[in-house]
């Protein structure tokens, strides 16, 4: 839903930029054919446009109010990240980390909890219901004017049907019909036929048609209105143009304006011989024609739609650890968000299974769990020494519990050997009690970096698992997480010194 909201938003903002740049610079011309292309074309660019997607190497002001709008209504799909991933639904949890030392508490974080409000349900919902009623109303007019047309005999009129109604109407053509009062027949046939035969000629109804689908998926939007209502203006001068291009008097056809300018438009689809403003078309009959060289302002169109494209673009995956985190902070370095997303969803859903055991009871945690939909809050309370720790710094050294680590490798191996020991020691003690990891990071970590770290991480907790499982000759997954529970938390990014000791 969010995504088709979206997609409405961006066809929307290119509607309002067709609409402006027509007002100020093609609405006076007497280029009628130009400019009912260029409105029709310029409609279909604006629904195409948002479709097409380009790629950046960064954010930039220009891209700020689009992606925040997209955020907004695409927050439900970004924020089910792990959802995804282990297949089950539950709320992103929000975990409080504090470790206590002998002045008290040294460290304490807390995580971002993705609470889902159905507000894009709402938006939708509100949409269709406004499309369905602008549709019911386009459908009973388009009936009421077929039932019109079928209730009075039918009269060849060259390649059209003509049909005359005794009732008082307003001449109009519709398809290949063309619907004349009796009054209108019997005073000024010649010119008032002519009029609706070039309506016909020209094809108007398929632009109506054509805007009427428009004004429906955009029934709230003020341009879309307004963009149909410059076509049927431009219908009528292109019809008025051709009529005294075929002989008939300008000032006498202009009275017959204005005697037939009392009415109202009883039917959308048709093409009204007074359906215009009646001083617009006067003085396009009498303006001064157009110079053709007029026709190369199209080209103010093509700087426009790349702006537009480049607004809409979205740029390339490129973020640091606490952009992936906070996704409205400055980006810095490039990494594909899934990964880090997945590795980081991976390690929140193994603590929480392993805090959920029986056999953690008798360390020091706290767990607070809420019903429903509602967010479930995990709080632990680690005393010093009781956890290793991981930090990167803004140069993307790490140092495992206060030794520098100068690569992954090392990462790998100099971990995997503080898990067997961990291990060893909870045998040996019976205590069944692995001290947990926590990652800090600085604000400016390459999360290009810290990915591999984690990755690398995740490979030593998997690499002990699978021994443990081999020497104890095949034990479940259950079990392994009683016997050496991943319990990696993350800690809230911090602006840690850049210094060569770090």
């Amino acid at each position: 839903m969010g995504t088709i909201l979206f997609y409405i938003f961006e066809s929307t903002l290119c509607l309002f930029i067709l609409y402006f740049l027509f007002r100020l610079f093609f609405r006076n011309d007497t280029l009628f054919r130009t400019n009912r292309l260029l409105l029709m074309m310029g409609t279909v660019v604006c629904t195409l446009l948002p479709l097409m997607q380009i790629d950046i190497s960064q954010y930039t002001p220009l891209q700020l109010p689009v992606t925040t709008v997209r955020n907004l209504l695409t927050a439900k799909e970004a924020g089910t990240v792990e959802e995804r991933i282990t297949g089950k639904e539950f709320p992103l949890e929000e975990t409080s980390i504090s470790v206590e030392s002998e002045g008290g508490i040294i460290e304490s974080s807390r995580g971002n909890v993705m609470s889902v409000i159905p507000v894009t349900l709402l938006l939708g919902g509100c949409y269709f219901l406004g499309a369905l009623v602008v549709f019911i109303s386009f459908l009973l007019s388009t009936i009421r004017m077929y039932r019109l047309i079928h209730r009075f005999p039918v009269h060849k009129y060259g390649k059209y049907r003509l049909i005359i109604c005794p009732e008082k109407i307003i001449s109009f053509s519709w398809g290949n019909t063309i619907v004349l009062s009796e009054k209108d027949y019997e005073k000024n046939p010649e010119e008032i036929l002519l009029h609706e035969q070039i309506h016909l000629q020209h094809r108007h109804t398929l632009d109506l048609l054509w805007m009427e689908c428009l004004v429906i998926f955009h029934w709230f939007n003020p341009a879309a209105w307004l963009l149909m209502r410059e076509l049927r203006e431009v219908h009528e001068y292109e019809a008025d143009s051709g009529v005294i291009n075929h002989g008939i008097d300008a000032t006498q056809y202009q009275l017959l304006l204005v005697k037939n300018s009392v009415g109202t438009r009883l039917y959308s689809m048709a093409c009204g011989f007074n359906h215009s403003k009646l001083k617009n078309r006067i003085t396009m009959m009498l303006k001064r024609r157009t110079n053709n060289w007029a026709r190369l302002k199209l080209l103010l169109f093509v700087p426009v739609a790349a702006g537009t494209l480049y607004a809409f673009a979205r740029p390339e995956v490129k973020e640091t650890v606490e952009q992936v985190m906070t996704p409205a902070s400055v980006e810095q370095d490039s990494i594909p968000r899934s990964e880090l997303e997945q590795l980081k969803a991976f390690f929140k859903h193994k603590a929480k299974d392993a805090a959920e055991r029986k056999d953690t009871v008798g360390r020091k945690e706290v767990y607070t769990t809420t019903v429903g939909r509602k967010e479930v809050y995990t709080t632990i309370i680690i005393k010093e020494g009781d956890a290793h720790s991981i930090v990167v710094n803004m140069q993307n050294r790490i140092m495992l519990d206060g030794e520098k680590i100068n690569d992954v490798k090392t990462l790998s191996a100099r971990l995997t050997d503080i898990l067997k020991k961990d291990y060893e020691e909870s045998v040996k003690k019976k205590t069944n009690q692995i001290p947990p990891l926590i990652t800090m990071y600085d604000q400016g970590s390459s999360a290009d970096a810290v990915t591999s770290y984690l990755r690398a991480i995740k490979e030593a907790y998997l690499q002990v698992r699978a021994e443990i499982s081999e020497q104890l000759g095949g034990v479940s997954e259950a079990r392994l997480d009683s016997l050496l529970p991943i319990s990696v938390h993350f800690a809230k990014p911090k602006k840690y010194s850049s210094s060569k000791g770090r």
